[in-house]
């Protein structure tokens, strides 16, 4: 009897519990975020004082049309260096304009790590190769 009351409140209480859902991205947001790859890799090239930053995670948390071929758009990324060890999180905004994307805007929040790994990167890239 205890087994079946267990079961029934169990049963009853899962689909109360509230799930969460990994983010996906459309197919258009993919394509569109794939079209800006160049420019968000120079932004984050110019926005780094070291080299080999990269990024993933592309997606757009904002995108208003200000005209026929002109809009804003704001985009979030994950930085990482090494084998993805994430540095931050980074939002741009770009405005489109007919001769192209101009970054507006460049916000980075440093992951808790940070530091710790910026400094391990750095002093293993100052270590001479063994071959």
């Amino acid at each position: 009897m205890r087994k079946a009351i267990a079961l029934s409140l169990f049963l009853f209480i899962i689909p109360i519990v509230p799930t969460v859902e990994a983010y996906n991205k459309s197919e258009c947001e993919k394509a569109l975020t794939s079209l800006m790859f160049d420019d968000i890799y120079k932004a984050v090239n110019e926005n780094y004082d070291i080299k080999d930053v990269q990024f993933e995670n592309e997606k757009i948390l904002d995108l208003k049309m200000t005209g026929g071929l002109t809009f804003d758009i704001t985009v979030q990324i994950s930085t990482f260096i090494g084998a993805h060890n994430t540095i931050g999180t980074d939002t741009l905004q770009f405005k489109r304009e007919i001769d192209g994307l101009k970054l507006v805007s460049y916000d980075h929040k440093p992951s808790k790590d940070k530091d710790e790994i910026l400094k391990w990167y750095l002093n293993k890239s100052s270590q001479p190769s063994i071959n």
